[in-house]
């Protein structure tokens, strides 16, 4: 195999296999290397498993960085109809839930692995794995990168596309920091995002393994921050679920970023239900001469009785003889807004993505260049881009690696 290309493209990810394709349909050579032993093995596990890879609401408001503009940017020249007209005309069939989630319609994230592959198969792309850079030298007209191996490659120019920290054993280990920083590149502390919390709250301990749909608001210094709906899961660590995954990036930041202790959830355990309503139903019922245990029967699941008395006493409950209106004013109160004071979060294992990486403030918004050093790129999570769950970080991969790509 050649040990001289037009295009270097480090990491075989979606981010880095789309990068390697656009560079090579407009004419380069191009190589990806791969520390892990196959191409895409964190691209198999998005979705669990099926890959939701855009969202039909892609904006670039959905996203948070500290170049905000640049996201706009790499939109403006490959966004939702690019992404689209670029799968399917790859061969992949898509399908759209009633979110707005896009899916291959195979539900196999495999099937969006193989299009790609056999894309980077028909350009001529080479595909190095087990190629771990340790580092890269830039030289005259190019750049010369140095596995840990001792194998050398050169290119003329070169794509950063190794991901951020989440699931490391998936291939994101966050070695790209490195090598951007050795090109003088500043980097945004990298910290778990999408991610459980770790909650010390007797609670927890109780209820672990159920399941119940909620909503979630963040809370940081006492202020109010994202919002949230969806699955919430007691664990004996504390609480996780998609929608405290939805909530956690401002937590995690603030934790294990700026250092603040002051965190905490705000968890509605009846979001269908009004406060006003749920009251009033809790008032029947205690006047009927049901015991507190049982006073969400029906409303919440059958374990919430093993909580309930204990919930009630510590959120202020009066003795409910003859103070039955009130009792259910507290009660209501105590499950509609039940604060949980958050100690931190789960680890990268855990982590569906990274917050922070490459500050994009040093990089060209159009193109996605180093202002730094001439031909050298980024794509992907390596960046400090940062979308919610549903499709939108994927698209950022793969509209980043485009435009990366494309190196124009």
């Amino acid at each position: 195999m050649r040990d001289a290309f037009d295009l270097l493209v480090i990491g075989a990810g979606a981010s880095g296999l789309t990068a390697a394709i656009s560079g090579a349909r407009g004419g380069a050579s191009a190589v990806v290397l791969e520390r892990l032993p196959r191409a895409g093995k964190k691209l198999l596990a998005t979705g669990g498993g099926r890959c939701n890879l855009l969202n039909d609401s892609l904006s670039a408001s959905a996203f948070k960085s500290m170049a905000p503009g640049l996201v706009s940017s790499v939109f403006k020249r490959f966004g939702q109809a690019e992404i689209r007209g670029f799968f399917e005309g790859l061969g992949l069939r898509l399908q759209t839930d009633e979110s707005g989630r896009v899916y291959p319609a195979t539900n196999q994230a495999a099937s969006v692995l193989k299009v790609l592959e056999l894309e980077t198969v028909r350009l001529g792309v080479a595909v190095k794995t087990g190629f771990e850079v340790e580092r890269i030298d830039a030289s005259f007209g190019g750049y010369s990168v140095a596995a840990a191996d001792g194998r050398k490659i050169a290119g003329r120019r070169i794509v950063l596309a190794g991901g951020g920290r989440s699931y490391p054993a998936l291939g994101s280990n966050g070695s790209c920091y490195g090598l951007a920083e050795a090109f003088g590149h500043r980097i945004v502390s990298p910290v778990p995002s999408a991610v459980p919390l770790l909650v010390r709250d007797w609670i927890c301990h109780v209820l672990q393994g159920q399941r119940l749909r909620a909503r979630i608001e963040s809370r940081v210094g006492g202020r109010p921050g994202r919002t949230a709906e969806g699955e919430l899961l007691f664990t004996q660590y504390g609480l996780s679920g998609t929608a405290v995954l939805d909530v956690s990036e401002s937590l995690s930041i603030a934790l294990n970023r700026d250092g603040q202790k002051n965190a905490a959830v705000v968890v509605d355990l009846v979001p269908d239900m009004s406060q006003k309503d749920m009251a009033g139903e809790f008032a029947r019922r205690l006047e009927a001469g049901w015991a507190v245990e049982d006073l969400a029967a029906g409303i919440l699941p059958e374990k919430f009785a093993m909580v309930l008395p204990r919930l009630l006493r510590e959120a202020g409950l009066p003795d409910v003889k003859g103070k039955q209106r009130e009792a259910a004013q507290v009660a209501a109160a105590a499950l509609k807004s039940k604060i949980f004071s958050v100690q931190g979060t789960r680890g990268w294992n855990e982590a569906e993505f990274t917050s922070g990486g490459v500050d994009a403030r040093d990089v060209m918004p159009r193109t996605l260049e180093s202002r730094l050093r001439k031909g050298l790129y980024f794509a992907g999570e390596v960046l400090d881009v940062q979308g919610g769950r549903g499709g939108y970080n994927l698209a950022w991969a793969w509209a980043s690696g485009y435009v990366a790509g494309l190196g124009e």
